[in-house]
This record gives structure tokens, sequence and C-alpha cells, in this order.
């Protein structure tokens, strides 16, 4: 597992992958966190930025798991997770292949924390790795403490990732659902569109939640399943 190579042991989520986000209007951004998972990663970076639950952290995850899974070092680190922990949760993360950092806005205001991801990033660059990091905001309208550290977000390939529509989200919660062995009806998806949260994060959320469900249940997820649920989390 990708957890026991991490130095802070940051695991990820199970089974998460590309082929489970539906990308919509965001191939792009797909395509370019994609291709750090090669042997041969561009230079600079890919900076994702997106809403909270437009899939951020699911593709930074998709990402660390894929390049693991091509004999590369990766690590994934939650940065507004750690931010209290102080800039020492970066330490021994500079001889990977590829360094997944998300939610990096949570420190850059922070001087202390600027001057290590400064370091870092320069060390990785150095070495050749390659360096994902993610956002809630591109990297010019970020506040960071300093302006070295700005110009090395900004080197990177900045990509903003857009919001799903329904027939995206419809498709998302088919793929999903294939993806766990499940069968879900049209007709059910469209009834978790018409009750519960449409982002990204929500809609796998969901899927994890109804995979549990129906195996404890012993039931496929049709329309009468889903309801029954549905009501249950009210």
């Amino acid at each position: 597992m990708i957890g026991e190579q991490l130095p802070l042991s940051v695991a990820l989520r199970p089974a998460v992958s590309f082929d489970d986000f539906h990308p919509g209007p965001n191939r792009q951004a797909i395509a370019l966190l994609r291709a750090l998972a090669g042997d041969t990663p561009a230079p600079g970076g890919v900076f994702l930025y997106g809403a909270t639950g437009s899939g951020r952290t699911h593709l930074l995850q998709a990402l660390a798991r894929e390049t693991h899974s091509r004999g590369r070092r990766s690590a994934y680190l939650p940065l507004a997770g750690f931010a209290a922990s102080g800039p020492q949760a970066l330490d021994g993360f500079g001889m990977m292949d590829l360094l997944c950092l998300d939610d990096v806005d949570a420190v850059l205001a922070m001087p202390g924390w600027a001057l290590a991801l400064l370091r870092l990033l320069d060390t990785l660059r150095a070495r050749g790795a390659a360096i994902a990091l993610t956002a809630s905001t591109p990297p010019e309208r970020a506040s960071v403490a300093l302006p070295d550290l700005a110009t090395r977000l900004s080197a990177c390939a900045v990509a903003g990732l857009k919001p799903l529509q329904d027939e995206d989200r419809l498709q998302m919660l088919a793929t999903v659902a294939r993806s766990r062995g499940l069968d879900l009806s049209r007709e059910a998806a469209r009834r978790l569109l018409a009750e519960l949260p449409r982002d990204a994060g929500s809609l796998l959320a969901t899927i994890d939640a109804l995979d549990e469900a129906s195996l404890r249940a012993q039931r496929r997820l049709t329309l009468s399943f889903v309801n029954q649920w549905l009501r249950q989390q009210r």
C-alpha cells in the first residue's frame, strides 16, 4: 500500500482511481495529472484548483495510486490536516518520485510553512520529480508568504475544475457503481441527485455508502432500495 511508504503514513481511500471520476468538462485537467504518473513528467508540476467537493482530493489520490502502480515512489499529504503540526510534517518527502500536496492554500500564508515548501519544491524539481498541488483558488489569487514560492507555484501548469452538469453526474454515478460491481438504475441515480448534494465528492461518498448498505442487506441498488436508504439518512 502507498500508505506504508509515506513518512506520515497517510493512506489513500480504498480503490480510488481516475476511472471512478467522470471527467465531464475536466478532461484537460485530468490529462495534465495523468501525465505526471509517467516516467518523464513535465517540469514545473500541476496546480489544480476547484471548490470544495469538486473532486480535487479524489483526483490527487488517484494520481498517487496510479504512479505507485507503475513502480514509482509516490506520496499524498493533505496539508489542511497537518497545518497545526508545523512544517516538519514535510520531512522525508524530498525523495519521492511524485509528491501530491492537497489543500496547499491552508499553509501558504504561514512564513515557516512557505519556506519549507519552497525548499521542498526546489529539491523535488532538482531531482526531476513530479509535483501536484491542489487549492481552492488559482495560485495568483492565493496569499503566499514568500515571493519566491509564489513564483514557483505560478510556474506550474494550472487547471481549474469546472462543475459537472446533471448528465455528467448521472454518468459518474453509473460509472462508479459499475466499478464497485453494482448495477445502479438511471431512475435510482436521478433520485439520488434530487435528494443529495450534487458535488463530485458527495456523489462518490454516496456510492461508497450504498455499496456498504447493499452488501449488508444483500440487495441490489433498485429504486426501491435507494428510496429506503434515503429515508434512513433523514
